[in-house]
């Protein structure tokens, strides 16, 4: 899958990302608000970029002016059910408020329900992760559920997660006013 927004292009990860993946997914601020242990070494950096190279279902955010990798996005298969997936993603705080990952979101939500002919996509954010939540909103995707997780590490405390689901319905309605 390759898709293109204004300003991004959204392909499949390739061995020359690995300088891109270590400085994003070593970050402990975003990987904080992704739930990740953050990747502090080559190896575990290494390991995160083979496994996005296997999977169909994960994407690198690239500038179109830069070419530079900036992010992920993925929209993942929930078994049993293959007419639903869940959407996940995470930008280079450098690029945090300048709208690119609301064009990715949208694009791969369209991909979604256009190619996939999926019947939801759903999407999660913690609790006190405001700019995750400001994109998911802003990209329509109506709120549903929150829980509380138990710790995700062991030093962690328990943590309020908020989900959000778009229906195709609700999609095509949007897409049509």
């Amino acid at each position: 899958m390759r898709l293109t927004t204004p300003r991004l292009h959204l392909r499949p990860f390739r061995t020359s990302d690995l300088t891109a993946v270590q400085q994003i997914y070593g970050n402990p601020k975003l990987e904080a608000m992704a739930g990740w242990a953050p990747q502090t070494t080559l190896a575990g950096s290494q390991q995160v970029l083979a496994d996005f190279m296997q999977s169909d279902e994960v994407l690198a955010l690239v500038t179109r002016q830069t070419q530079q990798v900036i992010g992920s996005i993925g929209i993942h298969r929930q078994a049993p059910d293959a007419t639903t997936r869940e959407l996940g993603f995470i930008l280079a705080e450098a690029y945090w408020g300048q709208g690119l990952m609301l064009e990715a979101v949208q694009a791969v939500t369209a991909y979604g329900f256009e190619q996939l002919q999926l019947t939801a996509i759903w999407v999660g954010h913690f609790q006190s992760n405001q700019q995750s939540q400001r994109v998911i909103e802003k990209a329509g995707f109506p709120f549903e559920y929150e829980l509380e997780r138990p710790r995700l590490f062991a030093d962690d405390q328990p943590t309020t997660e908020c989900y959000y689901q778009l229906t195709q319905a609700a999609y095509q309605h949007q897409k049509n006013k």
